[in-house]
């Protein structure tokens, strides 16, 4: 039985089809486990099921929805992602757009397209903490603007607050904002997280790049998982050699060319039997993605399928033989963890991540036995010739995965070190780190006011 109370505050949330609303979703289900009742906060979306979880709705504020609208664009899809679609098209009409949605990225969403909600957030968390205290808070971002909300709770509830940082703020390995932005935004991630009694993030290296901006804050690293309870038995199709690959591909920088370089130079030499080969990329419509397939030949054997719910992307991953896993590459990876990677151990299906150095996922794949990493071409050759041989003998790719290892990604698992950060931030008072911000540089002291 939970004996506390956790406001958990949130732009993405079940079901909105978001990597960022797994790990909050997975939270309200699991943390009561540890003694913690939550209650969300979070925007109304559609088709969200009406469940004992305490749902705290509210309307919503996206800047960034009436600009899609005003530059022609739908209003489902990212900015990032339709700006990538066009810039491949090559043409003039389509650049001029691009610009304009980055300048005005740059200008008025700050420090993103939500910042309005954070006000309403609060609103709805002071409502609700007027009905029954809460003894502490969370808040997870992206957007950050969910921190914006996370300090003004704080300040009005007087409770102490955990900020959850999936991607970093300032330091997002991601990011593309202007160096003048991003002098600007520094200043006001350092007032506002200063606040927190506590900030988790999903890696080490990135905890630690947190601890060198946040000294007087206790920081705690604590990973992804998936959901035990949706981890199923693999059930793999025989008739074909499939290698399938779920979500998008960020505008070329998850790059599977590689993948079809490798494909091409196997079936021209009849390595690999193409009757017997397909390759399932379930995405949104990128159109130099199409590019890149028909370029190669491999039009009858690379099929890319439609966006799919989640449910239907789990159960393709459930189906295929091998899993396709892109890294980034880069030395600001080497702490990141896709959401990905997660749904992928709970398929319970060989993963082949393509690309990149040393790192975090790397690491995992050694410790779980639930993959390879390959990173040249002639590797990638051979691991692809190595599949379709045991394919064609036994029927299926052996999966080697080691299931006590596999289990320590669980959910479960993440609530609880949740559980204990929360536990320890309330001991340690609502101020938490606060009384110690004077001495960081960038933040002002616990007096001023954290946001506006």
């Amino acid at each position: 039985m939970a004996d506390r109370r956790v406001l958990l505050a949130c732009y993405h949330f079940p079901p909105v089809a978001s990597v960022g609303s797994v790990r909050v979703g997975a939270l309200a289900k699991y943390l009561p486990r540890h003694g913690w009742e939550v209650t969300v906060v979070t925007p109304a979306r559609p088709g969200r099921a009406r469940t004992s979880l305490a749902i705290v709705e509210t309307r919503d504020a996206d800047r960034a929805l009436a600009w899609k609208h005003v530059l022609g664009l739908r209003g489902d899809l990212a900015l990032k992602d339709q700006v990538g679609a066009e810039t491949g098209s090559r043409s003039l009409a389509a650049a001029g757009r691009a610009a304009a949605i980055e300048i005005a990225k740059a200008l008025l969403a700050f420090p993103d397209a939500h910042r309005g909600w954070a006000r309403i957030a609060a609103a709805a968390a002071r409502a609700a903490a007027r009905e029954r205290p809460f003894d502490a808070l969370l808040t997870s971002s992206p957007p950050v603007s969910a921190h914006l909300a996370g300090a003004r709770m704080r300040r009005q509830l007087g409770v102490a607050w955990v900020a959850d940082l999936r991607d970093l703020w300032t330091d997002d390995h991601n990011s593309t904002a202007p160096a003048w932005r991003r002098r600007l935004e520094r200043r006001l991630e350092r007032r506002t997280l200063g606040r927190a009694a506590a900030l988790v993030t999903v890696s080490e290296p990135l905890a630690q790049t947190l601890r060198a901006a946040y000294p007087c804050q206790a920081t705690h690293s604590i990973l992804n998982g998936f959901d035990p309870e949706l981890a199923h038995p693999a059930t793999p199709h025989g008739r074909e050699l499939t290698i399938c690959h779920t979500g998008t591909f960020y505008q070329g920088r998850r790059d599977p060319t590689p993948l079809f370089e490798a494909l091409r130079s196997l079936l021209a030499s009849g390595r690999i039997d193409r009757a017997r080969l397909r390759v399932r990329l379930l995405s949104r419509a990128e159109p130099w993605l199409r590019q890149a397939i028909d370029a190669r030949g491999l039009a009858d054997v690379v099929a890319l399928e439609p966006w799919v719910a989640w449910e239907d992307a789990l159960a393709a991953q459930r189906e295929a033989q091998v899993l396709l896993l892109l890294h980034w590459g880069g030395p600001a990876e080497r702490g990141v963890y896709t959401g990905k990677i997660f749904e992928y151990l709970a398929a319970r299906r060989p993963i082949l991540m393509v690309g990149g150095g040393e790192g975090v996922l790397a690491d995992l794949l050694r410790e779980t036995g639930a993959g390879v990493h390959v990173r040249d071409p002639a590797a990638l050759e051979r691991q692809l010739a190595g599949f379709w041989d045991e394919f064609r003998t036994t029927g299926q790719v052996g999966y080697h995965g080691d299931a006590s290892r596999i289990e320590r990604y669980s959910h479960d698992r993440m609530a609880r070190e949740f559980a204990a950060v929360l536990d320890a931030a309330v001991q340690s008072g609502a101020v938490g780190a606060a009384a110690c911000t004077a001495s960081v540089p960038g933040l002002r002291s616990p007096s001023a006011t954290a946001t506006r």
